[in-house]
């Protein structure tokens, strides 16, 4: 089932991104929510001032991560979105794939942000296993589900 609402919300959470980065993210999310960020190396942070922490490290080294929306897609309080994401390390790009964002959503609030390029795998983290959610989720992503990121 579509949520809305929590679709409303991720693009709002879109908008800050672009306008801020991912700092501009973080007070959208609860404290403890947790991160799995694919840029992270498979790293996951059980609350959002341990994320914080990650984010400033990586800062100091002069990484940037871009990314851009293709598509968006929900089931109950997990929104899905479809781009492509750019690391940039000293000017020179070090990884540019498609990838998928998967962001839960409860009153308001992040409680779980995650990206990979394996769609399903999100989603069976996130507690869907069902391989029936994952292909819809794939296929509206694909077809009709655009993201323009307007707040």
């Amino acid at each position: 089932m579509r949520n809305a609402e929590a679709e409303r919300f991720v693009r709002a959470v879109w908008a800050a991104f672009r306008r801020e980065g991912i700092a501009g993210v973080l007070p959208m999310a609860a404290d403890d929510a947790h991160w799995q960020p694919h840029s992270a190396n498979r790293r996951a942070f059980r609350t959002t001032a341990e994320y914080r922490e990650q984010l400033e490290r990586v800062a100091a080294t002069g990484e940037q991560v871009e990314a851009s929306a293709t598509g968006m897609w929900s089931h109950r309080d997990v929104v899905l979105v479809r781009g492509r994401m750019r690391i940039r390390r000293r000017g020179g790009v070090v990884e540019d794939t498609r990838m998928y964002w998967l962001f839960e959503v409860r009153d308001e609030l992040l409680t779980r942000v995650a990206s990979s390029p394996d769609l399903a795998a999100l989603l069976r983290d996130a507690g869907h296993p069902d391989p029936v959610v994952a292909r819809e989720a794939f296929i509206a992503l694909h077809r009709d589900a655009k993201l323009e990121a307007e707040p």
